[in-house]
């Protein structure tokens, strides 16, 4: 998503032959015209070149200055999530401040542009940082700052954000399981603060996924059934589809009035970027755009589970491959899920799930208790001692997607990543005759022992391993654990596990024993490490590697993967 100030806009940019994206600096006037929602997506190149950058560097936060000249980047190679502070601008060479990183937590500007604060270090051991600059660059060696005194040390799990609110730093620090709260830095001295950022409102039937105020009133971005509508003061300036995701919403204010930014993401469109002058009539070409998307439509189901619960579904495919919310015929079909941590899961905006249509196969995102597409209550509904049902959602819904006729059984590949990828394996563990095959990337394996993971001490609470559940209890849905009361696998479906180089969140080595005591035990399991990269980001040729080897498995066309 584009920042804008002092008339100049700040973005990233990927061009073909590059493996990852570079920081563009561009007149704001000439973005708002590119990115118009009267033109077409995708966007032009940019004008001019990019900011001069380090080279083989991840960018994984930005910060424009209040003067429009300076970027306060986070930049790091690819095998870590930790980044270097730097400060670019056009025609000038790049320096790293020297002390902090941070962990994708984009520096915050003072607004007389004269400092930056930093959140450095890898959770949960963070600090602030205050790093004093003039036009050259710092003035004096940055220096932590001490936390509220009422706060002491975060405990883990908190997760902190910086920004500004009324001239000065706010530091929010969300606990799970006991709320918000704010503190506003002035002269020195933290004062606590009401949450800035409270809850969205609930409109019955959808969902207020983001507010932002303007000169003309409030824009709201509402999910309903069908997709999301973006409106003001209740008239309805844009429309995303059902598989689109809403990203970013913000405002920019310019000389002439206020421009309304809207980053989504698709299948078809990995980034789409749109900006609205405001306020702006709307009209039928505005109110309900027409995309150019081919020969793909998207379709949204609700599915009964085991306990009469409905869970949502997104259904891709071709046009043509089904009618009237029906499959016209049972075909190969990718069931993905996440299913944690209230995170909204959604078609994923990446090479294999484009190429996957266009052959004839359909992708299902089923949208799982533990996630939170529909608010606080159905993250809950998954989360802690209520996990299994999750797990029990992708089970139910592969069983209806083939009652139903869109697929088969042996065509019918779960696949997940991360915390989506011990949903999928131990619903294979659990049922094994509801999956053809099972994908797991980057999975989180072990969930009674958290301590052997980077990032272990953050999930005790969407575990219950705060307290609310024992050890026991989380083995009966941990992956490596119910692995270990098999005594044959060969009943299992066939796993391909993938696992990232350097992954600073999960443990690769519980992978790596889960795979071989699979085959041990007679079972058909492959493992394919990528080297390099990180949990996070990855090179544009790593994405595409990754993509042709999980679509050949689900295809069945996998079985020659070696084993390490």
């Amino acid at each position: 998503m584009p920042q804008v100030a002092g008339g100049n806009a700040v973005f990233t940019w990927r061009n073909p032959r590059e493996e990852f994206p570079a920081l563009y600096l561009v007149p704001d006037p000439w973005l708002r015209r590119a990115l118009s929602a009267r033109n077409a997506p995708p966007a032009p190149p940019p004008v001019g070149s990019a900011l001069p950058a380090p080279a083989n560097r991840v960018v994984r936060g930005f910060t424009l200055d209040p003067s429009g000249t300076r970027v306060a980047a986070l930049l790091g190679p690819a095998d870590t999530e930790l980044a270097g502070i730097w400060l670019l601008s056009a025609g000038t060479p790049p320096l790293q401040l020297p002390g902090p990183r941070s962990w994708h937590a984009a520096p915050v500007w003072a607004p007389d542009g004269n400092s930056l604060w930093v959140l450095s270090g890898k959770p949960p051991e963070q600090t602030i940082w205050r790093c004093e600059l003039d036009e050259g660059g710092p003035s004096a060696p940055p220096e932590p700052m001490p936390f509220p005194w009422e706060l002491g040390t975060p405990a883990a799990g908190a997760r902190l954000r910086l920004g500004i609110r009324d001239g000065a730093l706010l530091l929010t620090v969300r606990t799970p399981g006991a709320g918000t709260r704010c503190w506003l830095h002035r002269e020195g001295i933290w004062n606590p603060s009401t949450n800035a950022d409270p809850d969205h409102e609930q409109i019955p039937g959808h969902k207020v996924l983001a507010r932002v105020g303007s000169q003309h009133g409030d824009v709201l971005a509402i999910e309903g059934p069908t997709g999301t509508k973006i409106t003001l003061n209740r008239a309805t300036l844009w429309w995303l589809e059902a598989a689109e995701q809403l990203t970013s919403l913000s405002i920019s204010t310019h000389p002439d009035g206020s421009a309304l930014w809207i980053q989504s993401a698709s299948p078809e469109l990995p980034s789409a970027v749109i900006c609205m002058e405001l306020p702006e009539a709307p009209d039928a070409s505005t109110s309900r755009p027409r995309k150019d998307t081919g020969a793909f439509a998207h379709l949204r189901l609700r599915v009964p589970a085991r306990d009469g619960v409905m869970v949502p579904v997104i259904v891709s495919a071709r046009v043509g491959d089904f009618a009237r919310h029906r499959p016209v015929s049972p075909r190969p079909l990718l069931l993905s899920c996440y299913g944690g941590f209230g995170v909204v899961h959604r078609s994923e905006p990446e090479p294999s799930v484009v190429a996957w249509i266009a052959a004839g196969g359909i992708h299902v995102a089923a949208q799982v208790r533990g996630g939170g597409e529909l608010g606080p209550q159905w993250h809950e509904a998954g989360r802690g001692s209520n996990k299994l049902n999750a797990i029990h959602d992708v089970i139910d819904v592969a069983r209806y997607l083939v009652a139903q006729g869109w697929t088969r059984v042996g065509e019918l590949t779960a696949v997940g990543a991360s915390h989506g990828g011990l949903v999928v394996c131990a619903a294979a563990l659990l049922e094994p005759d509801a999956f053809g095959r099972v994908i797991a990337v980057a999975p989180l394996l072990d969930t009674v022992e958290l301590h052997r993971h980077g990032l272990g001490s953050q999930w005790l609470h969407e575990f219950g391993a705060d307290g609310e559940t024992s050890g026991q209890q989380r083995a009966a849905y941990s992956p490596r654990h119910l692995l270990a009361a098999l005594d044959s696998a060969d009943h299992l479906p066939p796993l391909l596990c993938w696992v990232i180089g350097n992954d600073e969140r999960v443990d690769n080595a519980t992978a790596v024993e889960f795979v071989l005591g699979i085959r041990n035990r007679g079972g058909q399991a492959w493992l394919h490490r990528e080297r390099g990269g990180g949990h996070a980001q990855r090179a544009a040729g790593s994405l595409l590697d990754f993509s042709a080897t999980v679509l050949s498995f689900a295809a069945g066309r996998g079985n020659g993967i070696p084993p390490g």
